[in-house]
């Protein structure tokens, strides 16, 4: 998990590839498209005792320019005579790898690209470990693996078919040489001398590949295929069980780039994963605290609303006997308003007082009650209680000069007692008079006194 880390300093990572004579430092940050190269800078180095010291300088002083955090990831790519290779071991499965210092001494990983079976293993003495990872921390970075400069061509030799494959690189100041085994297994690296190169490759290849032996995988028909710059080898194709190709033009950073954007390992020395799943931790149990906060929220909230439901509730209650008084009183109101308007009519035409007489002395006997009676504007309605009997006794003796008894709609304020009785009649137009027949006169023949 190199290309992530949620810690403070996930957003920066530097890859740094060691050479006896130059370090190429990569930069990479993290923005919102994903992982880009910041920065990219070559430093030469000095041979003899001032290695490390110089080493460290320029390193500090790239992290300084480029402002990397403290605590950033760094990788670092080493060649051969740092970082080494032990290949399959050829007297059996169970025999032990011949390391050439004690295990005790050294950091060791399996080399994973070309499966279990038959895998190398990456050593470095420890020693070298402790130097590299000093330098890191006192730059303030925080050392997390170390690869071989062989797994830069591991994939690229892979892709031809062949028993074994040898690679040279050469870059302004050194040459290296990697050879792989057919499924992609790194079997030797190494940098090369002045006087290994060039011309004299063919007898440093031969002497590499007879140090190895015959590979347990070799592919009868399928020659050692050989890798090298363009213009790098003097005839190669001249070389008996060779099979030539030309490295694709690729610069050193880009090679480095692929390599820290695979899925390829080295040699671990910090692992990252447990940041990682702290950190996932930590997430879980912010997530889990906001989520019983949203709980509890919405537990209080309703709780709230339930308290609001039964405080207006209880208003209600309280309210319903001040309702029931007011709409009482609204009644006795509408009943005090017709009695003074009954008075008031009385007062200003006597005569509206005759059908109210007239009811009176017709009204049906008990038990019919009268409720309300009004006469305005020549129509007199009543309302009270009785029975069947009741209403056909009124119907069959309507009042004088009024015409029959008709239904009449019972006011609101009545509505309440359910009245049996609800009759209305209209005043009924005067007659006109008819005018006397004039006399007749007496007959022509008539006698005279």
């Amino acid at each position: 998990m190199r290309n992530f880390s949620p810690s403070a300093s996930w957003r920066h990572q530097l890859v740094l590839s060691l050479s006896p004579h130059s370090l190429c430092i990569l930069h990479f940050y993290r923005g919102l498209l994903g992982w880009k190269r910041a920065h990219e800078h070559v430093v030469p180095l000095p041979e003899g005792e001032g290695f490390t010291s110089q080493l460290q300088q320029q390193l500090a002083d790239s992290v300084t320019r480029w402002k990397i955090p403290a605590g950033t990831r760094a990788h670092w790519v080493l060649a051969g005579d740092i970082l080494g290779i032990v290949p399959p071991n050829t007297q059996g499965a169970g025999a032990p790898p011949s390391l050439p210092f004690p295990a005790s001494d050294t950091r060791t990983q399996v080399d994973g690209f070309g499966g279990a079976e038959g895998a190398s293993l990456m050593w470095m003495h420890k020693d070298w470990v402790t130097e590299i990872e000093r330098i890191s921390s006192a730059c303030r970075l925080a050392l997390v693996e170390l690869y071989a400069r062989a797994q830069l061509f591991q994939r690229i030799a892979a892709k031809q078919p062949a028993s074994l494959r040898a690679v040279v690189e050469a870059d302004a100041t050194d040459q290296y040489l990697h050879v792989y085994a057919a499924n992609g297994t790194i079997l030797r690296t190494r940098v090369l001398e002045a006087h290994d190169g060039n011309e004299h490759l063919a007898q440093t290849l031969q002497v590499e590949l007879a140090a190895l032996g015959a590979p347990a995988d070799a592919a009868p028909g399928h020659p050692v295929q050989l890798s090298t710059p363009r213009g790098y080898a003097a005839e190669p194709r001249t070389w008996a069980g060779y099979q030539h190709h030309v490295l694709p033009a690729a610069s050193h950073a880009d090679l480095l780039e692929k390599l820290w954007r695979s899925d390829q390992g080295g040699i671990v020395v910090r692992h990252t994963h447990n940041d990682m799943v702290q950190a996932l931790k930590v997430l879980s149990l912010g997530l889990g605290a906001v989520g019983m906060a949203g709980l509890a929220l919405m537990v209080w909230h309703d709780g709230r609303l339930v308290r609001q439901i039964e405080e207006g509730r209880e208003r209600v209650r309280k309210d319903l006997p001040k309702v029931e008084a007011a709409k009482l009183l609204k009644a006795r109101t509408l009943r005090m308003a017709d009695a003074v308007q009954a008075v008031n009519t009385a007062r200003e035409a006597p005569s509206a007082l005759g059908p109210f007489s007239q009811l009176v002395a017709y009204f049906p006997p008990p038990p019919a009650t009268l409720q309300y009676f009004s006469s305005d504007n020549g129509v007199v309605a009543l309302a009270g209680q009785g029975n069947e009997g009741s209403v056909k006794w009124l119907q069959e003796r309507p009042l004088a000069g009024f015409g029959a008894w008709t239904d009449f709609p019972v006011p609101e304020y009545l509505a309440a007692s359910t009245p049996q009785i609800h009759l209305q009649a209209r005043k009924e137009a005067p007659q006109p008079i008819a005018a006397p027949a004039p006399a007749q006169p007496p007959a022509s023949g008539a006698s005279q006194p």
